[in-house]
């Protein structure tokens, strides 16, 4: 009887345990971005470069953080700290009035820059929202804003360089809806390991039950 108790129990344990790792899943969101992990080159993605800033952009292997490509952004000039001077950005997205989005991207630079991200107006005034300045150093780093649209419009996601030549990868953006969620296996803990200590699999349950 106590046997049939203790596997009682262990099917409830391996339950839950399956909860767990859904719920872990959970957290994927639907990206908004095209070709956000550049696996397709530079494709859906635009270089704006204005007042005499100079760079280019291109594919690079090997350096990703996620899948084989990442983007490269040369920067040869930049005229002075202007942020909008020069930015990597992408046509055709749409906010909702009220919604919640928010906006991600993997970068590092061979030195320490500042980057600034945000969504921007397509029209004149150009208004942005979620503008967040971060501090990219030369190891991969996720760096995100959450914002709540005033209106119903159509933006650019931007990530502005203009403030420093010095060049710049980027990789896996993300726009979507909601408050930030971690993507799993980036170099984050995943949350079911973090539930690490709750979690028994059935084979180390069938194990503790023959040693009864």
């Amino acid at each position: 009887m106590g046997n049939l108790h203790q596997l009682i129990a262990a099917v409830h344990m391996l339950a839950f345990s399956i909860v767990i790792g859904v719920n872990a899943h959970a957290g994927e969101v639907e990206n908004l971005i095209r070709n956000g992990d550049f696996e397709d080159g530079i494709i859906e993605w635009n270089l704006r470069t204005s007042e005499g800033a100079t760079a280019t952009m291109k594919e690079e292997k090997g350096e990703s953080i996620k899948g084989r490509s990442c983007v490269f952004i040369d920067i040869d000039a930049v005229p002075g700290k202007t942020y909008w001077h020069l930015s990597l950005y992408q046509e055709g997205h749409m906010l909702e009035k009220d919604q919640t989005y928010t906006f991600s991207f993997w970068a590092k630079a061979e030195d320490f820059r500042p980057v600034v991200c945000y969504m921007e107006q397509t029209v004149d005034p150009w208004d942005e929202y979620g503008r967040k300045e971060v501090e990219v150093n030369e190891e991969w780093q996720e760096y995100w804003t959450t914002f709540t649209a005033s209106l119903s419009e159509a933006v650019w996601p931007r990530i502005a360089l203009g403030q420093s030549d010095i060049s710049i990868w980027v990789d896996n953006v993300r726009f979507y809806e909601g408050e930030y969620v971690e993507e799993e296996g980036l170099g984050r803990e995943e949350a079911v390991e973090k539930a690490g200590k709750l979690i028994m699999t059935w084979a180390e349950m069938k194990s503790v039950i023959s040693d009864q």
